[in-house]
Order: structure tokens, then C-alpha cells, then sequence
């Protein structure tokens, strides 16, 4: 019996993995650094220290990085506040639907708090509330693939894993679900993760809706 679902939150809760890439686009455009739009994908689903190694890695230069990310942020976080990032669809209904069966709900994502919470402010639909488990990147000492968010979830939580699952949409994130033995669900975003042979994922939906009804279908 499925009794909780961790959350990540960037692509999964919501819709901001593509306006990152837009907001990356425009940063890179704005400073002409040499970056390709692959390269840009392979920033979505890593922690904050990975992404400095995996620019510095391109830049060759931390005055580059350090301008790429604080520029790129400045960006989304005007999208933000325009009302362009929102929640993914059936995530309210599927929360909702949580709530309703008292399945407990935590939020796992690998952006610090300070910044998160920039960010949501300006969701509509994106409620505290709704979880009864908030961790941030900033509250542990490795991001995914490291297991430890989730499982910091999971023991806050305390449900056993068997009666969690996790939702996710990057390949560090289902590997870091796998990593910490919680069954990984993918809900689709902008990266195929079939084509990764080194994860493991149990379910797969197109949206939260589908995760809903499936969920339903198993009460």
C-alpha cells in the first residue's frame, strides 16, 4: 500500500526545467559564452555544486560561472514573477487526492531553500501546506545522485520505503531514488530517460493526472 509520495519539485512539480533551458538560453545569448542547448540540458536535474563543476568544466573560468548562474537566475526569476512558471499539470489534483486518502506528501529538491522559496512565491497553486515534509539541498551535504535528500524525506516522514514512492524527471534524481531503494516513478518532462541504462524505473506516467488514476486503480 502506497502510504507516501516524495516530490521532486523542478520539472515535476512544476514547469520550470524548459523555462530554465529559455532563461539559460538568453543568459548565454546576453554574454556569449560557448555553450550548446545540449549542454544546457545537461544542467537540469543536478545540485547547485554540480553545476559549477559541470560549468567550470565548459567556462574555464569561475568569473564565467559564477556570471552564468547568477544571470540565468535573475532571468527565471523575472519569468517567475510574471506568472510564466507554474504548477505541472495534475499536480494539484493529485495532491489533492493525497490529502483527501491521507497519503502523506514530501518535497525533496536539490535547490536551497532561500532560492526555492523565491521561486514559489510566485507559483499559483504551490502551498507549504501541502506537504508535511519540506527538504532543500542547503539542509543536506550531497545532492542527487546521493541518495541522502530522499532518504532524509522518507526518515522525516517515517514510512517505511516499501510504502513510498518517489516522482521524478531527471536522470540524477531516478538514480538517486534508486541509490536510496525507494521505487522511482518518471513523469515525463523534457529529458527521455529510457534511453539511460544505469536506472532502474518503476512507473512511468505522462503527467500527475495518469499518477492519480493509477493510484486509484490500486486503492
Amino acid at each position: 500500500m502506497i502510504k507516501a509520495l516524495i516530490f521532486d519539485m523542478d520539472g515535476t512539480l512544476i514547469d520550470s526545467e524548459e523555462k530554465y533551458v529559455i532563461a539559460w538560453q538568453k543568459a548565454v545569448e546576453l554574454h556569449h559564452f560557448d555553450l550548446t542547448h545540449q549542454d544546457l540540458l545537461g544542467i537540469c536535474g543536478i545540485s547547485a555544486k554540480e553545476e559549477i563543476e559541470y560549468l567550470l568544466k565548459r567556462l574555464k573560468s569561475m568569473d564565467k560561472v559564477n556570471l552564468a548562474i547568477e544571470s540565468s537566475k535573475e532571468i527565471f526569476l523575472s519569468m517567475a514573477k510574471q506568472g510564466m512558471v507554474k504548477l505541472k499539470p495534475g499536480i494539484r489534483e493529485l495532491i489533492d487526492y493525497c490529502k483527501q486518502k491521507g497519503i502523506a506528501t514530501a518535497l525533496a529538491t536539490s535547490t536551497y531553500q532561500p532560492l526555492a522559496k523565491k521561486y514559489t512565491d510566485h507559483i499559483t497553486g504551490f502551498n507549504d501546506s501541502d506537504f508535511d515534509v519540506m527538504i532543500f539541498g542547503d539542509m543536506a551535504t550531497h545532492g542527487k545522485p546521493d541518495p541522502e535528500i530522499f532518504n532524509l524525506a522518507q526518515k522525516a516522514l517515517n514510512i517505511a520505503k516499501e510504502d513510498c514512492l518517489i516522482l521524478e524527471d531527471s536522470h540524477y534524481g531516478i538514480m538517486a531514488a534508486n541509490r536510496a531503494n525507494i521505487k522511482a516513478v518518471w513523469i515525463k518532462d523534457m529529458v527521455d530517460l529510457a534511453k539511460f541504462s544505469d536506472i532502474s524505473i518503476d512507473l512511468t506516467f505522462d503527467d500527475a493526472l495518469q499518477m492519480k488514476e493509477w493510484l486509484i486503480s490500486h486503492e
